[in-house]
């Protein structure tokens, strides 16, 4: 069975399921045993709708869906930023703190360990390009941010929040005014997170891939051996 399943220990309340498209009937009671024997649940991603409905038949339920995208960016004009590399120490770490908050709040379903180190995550990843993510500010406090890591030559979006829409769809349109014309912009859209939500919809990306369906199973006496 440990070839089909695997531990994500930022999200440690479920199994990751491995090899889905693999797995039989029998595979799918056994790894629903296992897992509620140690009170977790299972998480499966699958593109295609055969799994999928194989996977509801089996007790698992839609929680998220992921849009895999990617923005050319053109030349826009947008009003002066201010960069996370500009951050003083104590802004920087109001950003970890809503980075965690906001974290949690959009893996609700699957919840994120309190033990996660998001300093690491963003600060000490070499990827990360402060001078590219960019933050908004009021009466000296965030609220909004777009946090870019560098992909081969071109811009990955890691993560996109703020305390609304308007301001942070402004703020998106700031930084497509200072990030280079003709570079690429890629990113994965979660329809659990409104606010990154209304980002896809309201710019020109362009779907570079399959759609993902996130499945979760829970240890319940209706779902367990579902046939």
């Amino acid at each position: 069975m440990a070839e089909f399943y695997k531990i994500n220990q930022n999200h440690p309340n479920n199994y990751v399921l491995t090899q889905v498209a693999d797995m039989d009937v029998e595979t799918v009671w056994g790894l629903q045993t296992q897992a509620a024997s140690s009170h977790k649940g299972l998480v499966a991603q699958v593109y295609d709708q055969i799994t999928q409905g194989f996977l509801e038949d089996r007790g698992f339920n839609i929680i998220g869906t992921t849009y895999f995208a990617k923005l050319n960016v053109r030349d826009y004009e947008g009003e002066p930023v201010v960069t996370v590399n500009e951050l003083e120490p104590d802004l920087r770490q109001e950003l970890l703190l809503l980075l965690r908050d906001h974290y949690e709040r959009i893996h609700r379903s699957n919840p994120a360990s309190p033990k996660i180190n998001y300093e690491k995550w963003l600060f000490d990843n070499s990827s990360f390009d402060g001078a590219y993510s960019i933050v908004r500010l009021e009466q000296q406090h965030i609220v909004a941010a777009i946090l870019i890591f560098k992909d081969k030559n071109d811009f990955k979006l890691g993560w996109t929040f703020g305390d609304d829409v308007p301001t942070l769809l402004g703020l998106w349109r700031d930084l497509l005014g200072i990030l280079p014309v003709g570079k690429v912009v890629y990113a994965e859209f979660e329809s659990n997170d409104l606010l990154a939500m209304s980002v896809y919809h309201a710019f020109i990306w362009h779907d570079i891939d399959t759609v993902q369906q996130t499945l979760l199973w829970e240890d319940t006496a209706n779902s367990l051996r579902n046939i």
